[in-house]
Order: C-alpha cells, then structure tokens, then sequence
C-alpha cells in the first residue's frame, strides 16, 4: 500500500468509527419529552439502612432508568425489624393515608414479606388499587400472602445453597460439619429449613448443627474452636437466643475475624464483610426482574395474565483476601467466578499486549540494527563528497548569507502579525464568551438582533436560576460552586434545542431565548422539558446533593420587545417559581409587579432596620398540661417598620435569609431573648425555659457555638434553660453537617427542638439519630382535629415522641375539643390562641403576676 493510500485508509476508519459513536451513543434528548409522569412506590419491608433492602431498591429504579421512561419514585420504608407491631402498622395506615389521598399510584413494588403483605391489605384504601409487584419473597410466602388477590404478581426469592456446597466441598473434600447461623425468627426458621432440606439432598453425610439456641458471644466463640473439617453457612441472622438485635454486616465481620474455618453467606450483601464468598443469592439482581414486570404492566400488560417467576439470581463471588487467609488455590474454584479483593498484576490483566509488545520490539531492534549498518556506510561515503564539496560549500554560503538574513526578517514579520491576529481572536473570544463555563455572555446577550420583529411571530425568554445555590456556596465553597455552575451549563446545554440560544448572565443565573414559535404553550413544554430532564444523568459532584432549577418566562411581544423590560419581567417570575416551592417554572404576569415591589421595599428597608431598634419580640407561653401551669415561652419576632408598617414575619424572614441578613439578625434575637428571661429571673419568677427559632445559616456560622454562649454567659444562665428550634428542612438541606453541630449544642446542655413536625422525614431511623428533647407538632396536624374529626394521626405522632424519650409540645391549640383530645393522648405541653397569643415583654409581665 502506497503511502497516500494507506492515509486514505486511516482517515476513513476514524470516519467510520466517529459516525458509529454519533449515532448509537448520542443521546436523545427528545426522548420520552412528552410522556405523561408514572408514579411508582418502591414499599420496603425494612429500615433504609439495611444493605438488602438497599439492593433491591437500586436494582429496581437501575433498570426502570435504563427504559428512558418517564417515571416518579416514591420510597418508604416500614421499618418492621425495629418495629413489628400493630401500632406501627396503625401508624403508617394514617400516615400513607396523610400523604397519598390525593396522589395517583401507578404500581407498587414491594420488597420482602411485610410489605407484600401490607401492600395488597391496603392498597385499595391508600394506594389507588395499583397493581402490586414483588420481590424477595419465597416460594411459601408467595402462596399464604397472594392467594384470593388479583392484580399480582412478581419474583420468587429461592434460597439454593447447592451451588456453594459444591464449592465448598471442592476445596474441601473432607468436608464433615456445616454450623448454620440462623435467629428464631419466623423467616430464620423458614431459612433452617429449607437450608437442612438441601444438604440432605445434596450430601446426606454432611452434618447440620443449627447456632439458633446460642448467645452471640457463644456462637463467636464456638466459630474460633472449629476443626478443619467444618464451615460455617450464614442465613437470615438479626437476632440471637437473648432477643438481642444485630446488623448482619457485624454478625458477619465478628464470625469471620474469630473463626477457624472459612465462613459462606446465602445472600451477597455479606461479600466484603469477612465471607469467602460461594453462589449468593443477589438482592439487585431479584430487583432488576421485578423492575422487568413493573414495566410490562406500566407499558399496558395485564399483571393477572403475567406469571409469577424464578429468576436467576445468583452470583457466584470470592473475596480473594479470605481466600489467602485460609490458603485456598484459585484453580480450586469455578472458572466462571468472580473475584474482588485481588492485587492488580499488570502482567496477568495484559498479557497478551505484553507478548505482543515483546515480539514487536525484537522485530524492531532487529530492523534497527541492520539500518544501522547501512547508514554508516552511507555516513562514509558521505564524509567523502562532503570534503571535496567543501570549498563550493563556503562561496555558496557567502552568496546566500545576505539572502538568508532578508528571509528571516521577511518570516519574523509574518510571525509578528500572526500573534497579533491571535490576541484579537482571544480578546474577542474574551468579550462575548463566560470565561468559566464557555457560554456566550451578557454582552453578547445585549448586542443580540431584536428577538421579533411581528406580532405573528413570537420569542420566549427563560430566566433560568440554581435552586439553594448561595447555600452550596456557604457550605461547599466557592470553588465547588464553580464547578457546579460548569455542570449546570454543560447539562443546559445538552437539553437545548435548535431554536434556542443559550447565555449565562451573571452567577448562578442563565438566559435562553427561544426563537420562532407561535404561541407560549411551546415555551412553558419546553420549560416543562428542562426540569424534567434536567436530573437525568446530572452529575452534582456530591452523591448528597440534590439540584434543581427555577424558570420565569416572559414572551416577547406580549410581555415587551425591549431585551432590558423582558429580563425584568422573567426576573420576577422566576422569583415567582421560588416562591411557589423552587423546581418549578411561572410565566410572568402584570400581576406580579406588586409581590416584586413589595419584596424590593422589603429587601430595601431591612438593612437599617436593626440599628434603628425597629425590631421587637413577643413571647408566646407554653402551657405544661398536667399541671395547667405555664413552663416556657417562644419568642417571636416582629418588625415594626416606619415606611411599611408592621411586617409578617412570613414575608422578611426569607428576604433576610436570601441576603444573609438572617445572621445578625437572629443573634439579636438570641441575645434579647436570654436578656428576657433573666429580667423574668430578677423579678423573682424562676424555672422558665426559652425557645428561639434558628436558621440553617446561622447554625453554620463558625462562631454560632460562642454567640449562643456569650449571650447565656452575659446574662448568667444556665444553658438548660434556653432551647433552640429547628425545622425539619435543615435535614433535608444537610443532614450530616447539622447533625455534628446539633450534638455539640446538645454536650453542652443546651436543648434542641423539633419544629413543624410531620413536613419532613418518613424514615424513623433518621428520627432517632437526632439530639432532640422536643418533638413539636406542626399546626396543620391540630388543625385535623375537630368535633367531627378525631384523626388518631396526632395520638400516634404523640407516643413516637414518647417513646423516643421527647417532650411533645401541640402548636396552634385554638379549640377546646383540641385540647380535650391532647389530654387524652397525653401531649406534654401546648401552645396556641386558646390559651394565650404572643404578648409583649410587659404583657408577659402582667399575665405572670396575675396567675400568682
């Protein structure tokens, strides 16, 4: 092959493969725009932190993902291991029932037996009759809990150890004892049986002595006495003889660390915890066969016409440090297995590329040595030409000398001016794109055409904002918000359309202007499209970090022509979208003028505020129920403004959050509260406690610790007696960040409340790792409480708190029938207008000598 051919060659191979990439790797970002949302409800038998419940879980919405459909997951959790009582089954009927009257369920999948169960109990009352599809149960379950139901079907969990008796009799043939670990609980015993079934079908030599009637500590310290003729085979294992409750990860670590003889597992969640390894039961794999099934019924199939199936769900695995540990060759192990844990060995993973380097290299040192050769040979008989050419040489080089030097002036200008063409490029490069993130930028925004020039033709502009991004600032950084912002507008880019053009106008802010359609419907799909998609595949650089956007629209020339009144315009809208709960998109308005207005005036007038003592406090009291005595007060702030008049909190608390104002803001608050109660203290009335309300970004102030200790040291109380409130949405904001705070306010004896109870958090593994002494119930719930209505909602809320050792506190008490029925329930504490509303410092004063 000629050599221009075989460039020929190479520029159409890369050719082809470009266009194979292109067009079965782009993404469609088309795909599934318009199909109406499915809401599916992933119910798990047990609490979020069990890894069994976790793989299925993932299994489950992995490959549902994976289809491009347009699903909504929606995951609970029943906790039933920590929590197997009618009560908390009366707990979650009223809660699902709070949370899902009005919201359509498509599907339910269940996993493990409790939830199966509840699920097609109660579907029909809370979960819209859907279809019910299963994984993790056995072949018993399946056939005691879904016969006389229709609309089921689902995977059948098959406890097999066969396979990993096999194994574990090829590495060892003398083989003699399998000790089972199994707890008595009804599905532990159904694990026993199954378990002794097989081996006797498979080896009826092999002997099996069940650890069910011993302690944990007896059954560790048996492990480390075994012979070499034993193994030991875990199963369903969460409890001992004593009732006493273990994580299956720590049964598995503590067996292996001290036993003498390897340890297997029936289900995969064991690998890494300390098993050998064997043919594992895969809780991922049942997932992914019942997502299969949840598609064919979403898709339109009938689930009575779908049989129940056995998959395959087993994976065959080694934990290659186990392996050494108990000397076990790999050649002694199936050819098929995998195998973790193993050293990297450049030669095994690249063997064949190594033989092949070799040879090459051999081949070319070959080749080199005989060029060799002959270039010495062509070297000497250069060496002599060139001594006789010498003489030429020096008159030619004395001719051509003056010419060289005008040649090389003649290219250094030619270099000169091409420098000169690439700084103008840079520099213009540098006026019309963002430096950070490659788009076009504000100036090239504001020198854009008209966006229309008819009143046919219409033009979309989409105020696009990061949803909480001065919160990932706060907390992450600004050079984590940097490279949020990067993905932000790689993923924006990837969903824009051919009419549209994207620009980032400042911040955490984007402008997309949609160009050419006719009527607005097409910008608020389009809208609709964005926040569908936007997650899809988004990296967010934190596996914790949830991002969304908000989007105001404004349509040109409805909405104006001129590029400054239509930025203004989609502006206020997407404040509106905020407002409205963020991930969300509003059209703007003329309407919305006022609420903006009114915000600016806000936002205006707040700076001063504080040094002109226009803010105040009042305190509502708490009211202790059994002794109908008064035992602590809330402050609330009041802001009294000489130009806006009095002020709902309602309305400047979040303007003072969005500009930070919040922080010094609410250290006056705790300063003047702490001064409240010792004036209370001086004046003889001792005991009462204080509450104040905090925000996230106070908390995350370094120096929150020291402002809430100056203002008790300053005014010379024990920290016992002010309580700080916190709302559910911190958690769900940053979890793990406030979690370690709350504990350090909490050491120092400093009370911690739960406040608006009942918006956050299902999970009650969650609850329980909180610091908190007071469990506040949030108005909303009281409010379900009347004559006609005595929801036992609020009763079940009343004895968690209770039995997880908090006061509970009732907000916004204002009937009598609520109060007779918190009596009832044995609520702590209230607080509302049927005892008393906030009152200033000197009414607080008056009630307390009158209740002398």
């Amino acid at each position: 092959m000629i050599r221009g051919d075989w460039k020929l060659y190479k520029i159409t191979v890369i050719g082809i493969v470009i266009l194979f990439f292109g067009i079965f790797f782009s993404p469609n970002k088309y795909a599934y725009a318009d199909e109406d949302i499915q809401n599916v409800l992933i119910l798990n038998s047990y609490h979020q932190g069990f890894a069994w419940s976790k793989e299925q879980t993932e299994g489950i919405m992995d490959k549902m993902q994976d289809g491009g459909h347009n699903f909504s997951f929606l995951i609970e959790y029943m906790d039933w291991k920590n929590y197997n009582s009618i009560e908390n089954i009366n707990y979650l009927i009223d809660y699902y029932n709070f949370k899902y009257t009005n919201k359509t369920i498509d599907i339910i999948i269940t996993t493990d037996d409790a939830a199966l169960e509840f699920a097609l109990e109660y579907r029909d009352e809370l979960f819209s009759d859907a279809p019910v599809v299963f994984s993790g149960v056995n072949i018993e379950g399946v056939n005691s809990i879904t016969s006389n139901y229709e609309g089921v079907t689902g995977v059948v969990e098959v406890i097999n150890p066969t396979q990993t008796l096999k194994i574990a009799k090829q590495i060892n043939p003398l083989l003699k004892k399998i000790y089972l670990m199994n707890d008595n609980s009804e599905s532990g015993i159904s694990t026993t049986n199954i378990v002794v079934n097989m081996v006797n079908e498979f080896d009826s030599n092999l002997e099996v002595i069940s650890w069910s009637d011993l302690s944990f500590e007896d059954a560790v310290q048996k492990a480390g006495e075994l012979d070499e003729f034993s193994i030991i085979l875990i199963g369903t294992y969460f409890s001992d003889i004593n009732n006493r409750l273990y994580d299956n990860s720590y049964v598995t670590m503590e067996l292996s660390e001290n036993s003498s003889v390897p340890v297997y597992h029936l289900y995969d969640f064991g690998i890494n915890h300390g098993i050998i390894g064997g043919s594992l039961l895969s809780g991922r794999m049942l997932g992914e066969s019942a997502a299969e099934l949840a598609i064919l019924i979403l898709m339109g199939e009938d689930p009575n016409s779908i049989p129940i199936i056995i998959p395959d769900s087993l994976r065959t695995v080694f934990d290659y440090d186990q392996l050494v540990r108990f000397h076990i060759p790999l050649k002694a192990l199936p050819e098929d297995g995998e195998i973790i844990n193993k050293p990297f060995s450049f030669y095994e993973t690249y063997k064949t590329l190594v033989i092949s380097v070799v040879a090459a290299f051999a081949v070319l040192f070959a080749f080199v040595s005989i060029l060799l050769f002959y270039i010495r040979k062509i070297n000497n008989m250069k060496k002599s030409l060139q001594e006789s050419n010498e003489e030429l040489s020096e008159l030619y080089e004395e001719l051509t000398a003056s010419d060289e030097e005008i040649k090389q002036q003649f290219d250094e200008m030619i270099l000169i001016n091409e420098k000169i063409k690439q700084s103008e490029d840079k520099l213009l490069h540098l006026a019309y794109y963002d430096s950070l993130t490659g788009l076009l930028n504000k100036l090239s925004l504001y020198e854009r055409p008209i966006l229309t020039t008819s009143e046919e033709e219409k033009a979309a502009l989409l105020f696009i904002d990061i949803d909480n991004f001065k919160y990932v600032n706060d907390t992450l950084g600004h050079a984590f918000g940097d490279q949020l912002i990067i993905k932000v507008s790689e993923r924006l880019t990837a969903l824009t359309r051919e009419n549209c053009s994207l620009y980032r106008l400042s911040g955490d802010e984007f402008i997309l202007i949609m160009e050419k359609i006719d009527q607005r419907e097409q910008a608020e799909e389009y809208a609709t499209f964005l926040l569908t998609n936007f997650a899809k595949d988004f990296d967010s650089l934190s596996s914790n970090l949830q991002i969304s956007l908000s989007i105001g629209i404004a349509i040109c020339p409805e909405h104006g022509r001129d590029l400054e009144q239509l930025l203004k315009h989609a502006d206020i809208a997407m404040y509106e979208a905020k407002e409205a709960g963020r991930k969300n998109y509003v059209v703007y308005d003329q309407r919305m003028n006022e609420v903006f207005t009114e915000r600016f005036m806000i936002e205006k007038n707040l700076q001063g505020a504080l040094d002109n003592l226009e803010f105040e406090l009042h305190y509502q009291p708490q009211l202790d129920i059994r002794t109908n005595k008064i035992t602590g007060f809330e402050a609330l702030l009041r802001w009294n403004s000489p130009v806006l008049g009095s002020v709902s909190p309602y309305k400047f608390i979040k303007v003072a959050e969005d500009t930070h104002f919040i922080i010094p803001l609410g250290t006056w608050v705790v300063r003047s509260a702490c001064e409240f109660l010792r004036k209370l203290q001086k004046s003889g009335y001792q005991g009462y406690m204080i509450s104040v309300n905090i925000s996230i970004l106070q908390l995350l102030q370094s120096d929150f610790l020291e402002v809430v200790e100056d203002a008790l040291r300053s005014n010379q109380l024990s920290p016992e007696y002010l309580e700080l409130e916190i709302t559910e949405t911190i958690f769900m904001e940053s979890f793990d960040r406030i979690i370690s705070r709350l504990k350090i306010l909490r050491d120092n004896k400093i009370r911690i409340a739960l406040d608006d109870f009942g918006k956050g958090y299902s999970s009650l593994s969650y609850l329980k790792q909180l610091p908190i002494t007071t469990l506040k119930v949030d108005k909303s719930f009281i409010d379900y409480i009347t004559d006609d209505n005595k929801d036992d909602l609020v009763g079940h809320i009343i004895t968690l708190g209770k039995i997880m050792g908090m006061s509970v506190v009732a907000e916004g008490v204002e009937e009598q029938c609520q109060l007779d029925y918190l009596v009832k329930h044995e609520c702590d504490k209230i607080q509302g207008y049927l005892f008393s509303r906030p009152l200033s410092e000197v009414q607080i004063m008056h009630l307390l000598e009158e209740s002398e």
